[in-house]
């Protein structure tokens, strides 16, 4: 067998792994006296997962059966996968797997904010999946003016492009830009189109903001990349900048925001 064969992926053999490694007690199962396995029964996983043991012992068994999201997720649950074993399950299947769920504490790890503060004086900032910037340098502080008191989402990157008198200040097309920014937002929002805070922020921005109304409704879809822009500085000189977006793997649906000035 080549290495190449061996890497082959298998969703059945991934599934008979993922059944032995768990214990009857982690299943919250009595552990029986006759056992061959040192993992569940087939017929106790497929219990768990609410599916038939039959169909399941084929799909571990490889035959031409094609499981849904909906058995997909059961499996997951049933076989107590983490996040990053759930992907590679629906990957396994052809599938793409659902979003990670939000922290919704969006949580910076240290290490985080201290390459931000090593970046000066280039700004750069932190946004979770709902562009609120939750961590930022003193450079991304002076340049966006990050803290906005009194405001209904105050650090929200969308408010301060569709909210704030000043911000055609900060941008030398604004329009388009903002358009492009409306754009990104809605292929990021619709993965979490069931969360309760994704929808109430929208509604918020629809309802503060013509200009977003107007553009929200041109369903304009991009997906976040690098580029470069053209930024007013807070002395009123105008400069250009380099940005690139680093997804963050601790935080689900956020991004490391990183200017570099072109000289």
């Amino acid at each position: 067998m080549s290495a190449f064969d061996s890497l082959s992926p298998s969703l059945g053999e991934f599934l008979r792994a993922k059944r032995a490694d768990i214990t009857p007690e982690m299943a919250g199962l009595p552990p029986g006296r006759r056992r061959r396995t040192p993992g569940l029964r087939r017929e106790e996983v497929a219990s768990r997962a609410s599916m038939g043991s039959a169909w399941y012992t084929a799909l571990e068994q490889g035959r031409d059966v094609q499981p849904s999201d909906r058995a997909l997720a059961c499996l997951a649950r049933a076989l107590m996968m983490n996040e990053t074993e759930r992907e590679h399950l629906y990957a396994l299947a052809g599938r793409p797997a659902p979003p990670r769920a939000i922290d919704g504490e969006s949580t910076v790890n240290p290490i985080l904010q201290r390459l931000l503060d090593r970046l000066e004086p280039e700004p750069a900032y932190v946004m979770d999946a709902y562009w609120e910037v939750v961590a930022w340098n003193d450079a991304a502080a002076a340049l966006f003016s990050i803290e906005r008191p009194g405001d209904k989402h105050p650090r929200n990157k969308l408010c301060w492009i569709f909210t704030q008198k000043r911000v055609e200040t900060h941008q030398a097309d604004w329009l388009k830009s903002a358009r492009t920014l409306v754009s990104i937002f809605r292929s990021q929002a619709t993965r979490y189109a069931d969360d309760p805070r994704m929808r109430q922020l929208i509604d918020d921005l629809l309802e503060a903001s013509d200009t977003f109304r107007e553009l929200w409704a041109e369903q304009g879809v991009l997906e976040l990349g690098s580029g470069r822009k053209a930024m007013r500085m807070p002395d009123g000189t105008d400069r250009e900048f380099d940005y690139l977006p680093l997804r963050i793997p601790d935080l689900p649906g956020a991004c490391l925001m990183i200017y570099l000035g072109v000289e």
